[in-house]
Parts: structure tokens; sequence; C-alpha cells
């Protein structure tokens, strides 16, 4: 079964049979979460909260993560659909982070999890050369995320690490359909596969010791349960590798530059640019205000585990790259990143962290750094990973040491379609970028 047209692609996604109850399990986070309407932050001088925020005139709620606490703030969005809506949200998460520098600068940063691409990697080097033609290390299809039968939520828990406060919490899609696309030469697009996730956790792990704030995401991939190919009975996972794109929101009070490995970069100026990355950072004037550390190792799991026999667990080290945008074939992802467009009017920064800021701006665009974290060995077997994000209240990193890092990642957003393709594209306006 192909199909070769948005159109066409839609009335497919919404005519397989796919029967889904939408449970939502927020029992355990009640007594903290309360209703607010759009654009209302009362939780903002909280140390820290969660709850819901309706969607006026949408079946679409936001839940909320807040974490205030040494002059430094985190945000997390998650969209999810009420009890009453036929089609459970697909996956749309956002974090980001607002830091006061010691010089009285402020800076926040956001990273939305754009989409997902499975690639071959025949070279062995781990990253995708980012072309959907390249016949070496080319993106072969990316995924689209449909909807999940049911979430739960783990709300925010403090607990203390030694002497040091964290701040944890979790969302959990259970049994997420996703689906494999391939555009084609004539501009079409082909579905290539059906599958279902177990499912896909997000968590995080937020502290602050001293100057330094680690931002700890925990990223669970479920194992690939069900699977059908359309055309083709030889197709299968084994052997493709997955990779996460990671555009970022960047705002700052005064001027602020990227870098990559220690040398200048800018994925909105440099050409057609693939760079395997070890490091990224973000400096506010002269001052290393943000790092993203690309190392360290993920896990899979070769098999679900059961009561008789445990799971097959190996680790591997995971890969990422940065990439400019002229490299992306945005003329099949499009040049709106989805998810921060959705989130685009609850990130009021003005309302969340006082000041005169910008809208939030929806393009690519406005990404100084766009990234992928690259899993070499997939498989379509579950994945865990657990990154950590530095930001530096002092604006210098030179008076506490970072403990060893891995990979970087912050947020998973996907696509909205069917019935909730009007939200998105009633979000799809201009925004001015805030340098």
């Amino acid at each position: 079964m192909r199909k070769t047209t948005a159109f066409a692609l839609l009335f497919l996604i919404f005519l397989l049979p796919i029967a889904t109850v939408f449970k939502p399990d927020f029992a355990a986070a009640q007594t903290q979460a309360q209703s607010q309407s759009a654009l209302a932050f009362p939780f903002v001088n909280a140390e820290f909260a969660n709850g819901t925020i309706t969607q006026p005139n949408s079946s679409l709620e936001i839940w909320y993560d807040w974490v205030n606490v040494s002059g430094t703030q985190v945000i997390n969005y998650v969209a999810y659909t009420n009890p009453g809506y036929p089609y459970p949200a697909p996956i749309f998460n956002l974090i980001g982070q607002h830091l006061q520098l010691a010089d009285g600068s402020q800076l926040f940063v956001a990273s939305d999890l754009d989409k997902f691409e499975v690639y071959s990697n025949p070279d062995g080097d781990g990253i995708p050369q980012g072309s959907f033609t390249s016949t070496d290390n080319g993106i072969l299809y990316y995924m689209f995320m449909n909807m999940s039968e049911s979430v739960s939520v783990a709300p925010i828990q403090r607990v203390l690490v030694g002497n040091v406060p964290h701040y944890q919490w979790s969302f959990t899609y259970e049994h997420v359909y996703a689906y494999l696309l391939q555009p084609t030469s004539s501009g079409g697009i082909n579905t290539v596969a059906a599958l279902v996730f177990d499912h896909i956790t997000l968590g995080y792990d937020f502290s602050v010791n001293g100057n330094v704030s680690n931002l700890k995401p925990s990223f669970d991939i479920g194992q690939v349960t069900s699977f059908n190919a359309f055309g083709s009975t030889d197709f299968s996972l084994n052997g493709l590798s997955l990779a996460l794109l990671y555009p970022t929101s960047t705002y700052a009070s005064q001027d602020y530059s990227t870098s990559v490995n220690g040398q200048s970069y800018n994925s909105t100026t440099t050409p057609n640019s693939i760079i395997d990355a070890q490091d990224a950072q973000i400096a506010v004037g002269n001052v290393t205000a943000y790092e993203f550390l690309f190392s360290g190792n993920y896990t899979l799991s070769t098999e679900e585990g059961n009561q008789t026999q445990q799971a097959s667990v190996e680790t591997y080290p995971a890969k990422a790259e940065v990439a400019s945008i002229s490299s992306l074939p945005l003329q099949v992802y499009s040049p709106v990143v989805d998810g921060i467009s959705f989130f685009s009017d609850e990130l009021n920064l003005n309302a969340l962290f006082g000041g005169s800021w910008p809208d939030i701006s929806t393009d690519y665009s406005a990404s100084s750094l766009v990234y992928r974290v690259c899993f070499p060995v997939w498989n379509g077997m579950q994945i865990v990973n657990d990154p950590l994000y530095v930001g530096y209240i002092s604006g210098t990193s030179s008076s506490s040491t970072v403990p060893e890092l891995s990979t970087v990642m912050i947020l998973i957003p996907i696509f909205i379609v069917g019935p909730l393709i009007a939200v998105l594209v009633a979000k799809r306006r201009g925004r001015k970028h805030f340098t």
C-alpha cells in the first residue's frame, strides 16, 4: 500500500485498523495538578509545580512541569488529549531552561525533538549524511509518530542525593503507533511500514550544585512490538540505525554565539555541513553559559524480558552530529518546527521569566544549533539513553567540576495530524528572532 501525496497519507493513517483507547493515569498527580487557562502562569513563583494548561477550543491539553531554584528555571510541556477525544495525541514534548547570569544577562535555551530518522550505516562512522538521495550513510526514512493508546505521568518529586536536592519527573506514552515514510522523486511520500512501540518514556532529573545546573533527561524508546511492511515481504528493521533530530531555540539579553568542538559554528549560516560533534557551547558575550557534551553510551535490549527470561542488554557508544539547515530536507520536513509551533503561545517568556522578550520563533531558520543524536545499532530494539545538559548560572565553568556526561537529548515532540492539523496551522505565524 503506497501513497504519494500528503492527503493520501493522512487518509491511509486514519483508515488503518488502529483501535485506540485513551486512559490517562493522572491519579497520582491530581493533588498537585491544577487547570490553567492559556497564558496564565500562577506557578512561576513556586519552587516546583505541575498541572494542566487547557487549550481553548481544542481537545488537546498541555501537561506542564516547572522548577524554579537558585536563579534558574526549567519548563517542560507535554501534549495530550482529554479522555473524550477519539484519537489520542501524538508525541509532543518540549523542555527549556532560563538562566540568570552573574552579570545580569539572561539566557533561555529550548530544544525540540522534531524528527525520528532511520538511516543506514554501511561505512561504520555511526552518523547519517542527512540526505535521502545518498547511497552511503544516508537517511532512508523518517518516522511519523501518529498516536498512543494511553499515557501516564509521574509528577515532580524532590529528593536529596547527598545534600543536593534533585527534582525528578516523567511522562510515558504507551503503545505508540508510527509510520516509516519515504519521499519520492516526484515530490510525493511513500508509506513503507507501520509499526508499534511498546512505550516511549521521557524522564528528567534536574539539580543545582553551586553555580552548575544539571538537566538530565532519561529517554526510553520501547521495543517495536508490531511491524507491518507495505509492498515488500523482505523489508525489516535489521541492520538499521536510529537518529533523533533536534533544532534549538536560543534567546539572550545580549549577543550570544554557538560553537562546536571548540570552533565557531552556526547552523543557519554554515552551508551544507555535517560535523561529527563531541561538544557544543553557547556563550553570552565572551562567557560560556550553556554546554552540550556529546559522549557516552546507550543500552539496547535485544529482546523483551519476562518472568522466566531476562532481557539481554548490550551497550554501545552513542554518536552525535551538528547539521547546517541547508543540509536538511526541509522540502520534506517543512521549515516549521512543529513542536515549538504548537507550544509557542504557552512559551510567553515575558510572563514566565519577566523582562522584555520576543515571541518564540517556530522556524528552523531561527535555530543556530541543529543536531542529531544517533544510535548506530538499533534493529527495532529498546533503547535507553541517560544524557545531561549543563548550565552555568554564574556564567563560568571554572569554579565547579562537571561530572562525566553522556549524549545530549532534550525533548520529544513530533507531528500533529488529521483533526489536530488546524491547531498546528493556526500557530504557524512569523516570529521575530531575539539576538
